[in-house]
């Protein structure tokens, strides 16, 4: 019986202590996806609280896929969230803010992205592994 109580209350601290992170992990990056965005955003501390909109763009016609962003303070209590855009979009925006006065902050950032239309590719990969068994060269 008391094993059980401690079993449930060693559980229920652990997720506490994991849901107090304000870590963000939208979507899932496959193996399809290009890493569009990689950065690691800093801020010191200083006499007010420090906010930053950090904005990321797609390249030509790709989609985000998977967006992370991880604070890596000891404390992981710096505040990160989606102001607008985000997964299936062309855009994110992402605000970052220190958690009080006189305290910084640091976040990495990931974004990946993926061609939508690179799915339907006809003749390349896709097609080699379709009549790889083939003897004779097919004409498309």
């Amino acid at each position: 019986m008391y094993f059980k109580i401690i079993c449930a209350s060693v559980a229920l601290l652990s997720i506490i202590s994991i849901a107090d992170a304000n870590d963000i992990r939208l979507g899932y990056a496959t193996p399809r996806a290009k890493k569009i965005f990689s950065e690691i955003k800093e801020a010191d501390p200083a006499l007010w609280k420090r906010t930053d909109d950090v904005i990321i763009n797609t390249p030509n016609n790709d989609l985000i896929e998977a967006v992370y962003v991880t604070d890596l303070r000891e404390d992981k209590d710096g505040e990160a969230y989606i102001e607008s855009g985000g997964v299936g979009m062309k855009s994110v925006t992402i605000a970052l803010k220190s958690p009080t006065i006189l305290r910084g902050y640091k976040f990495e950032i990931e974004v990946y992205a993926v061609d939508p239309s690179s799915q339907y590719q006809t003749k390349g990969v896709y097609s080699q592994d379709l009549y790889s068994d083939s003897q004779y060269p097919r004409k498309w």
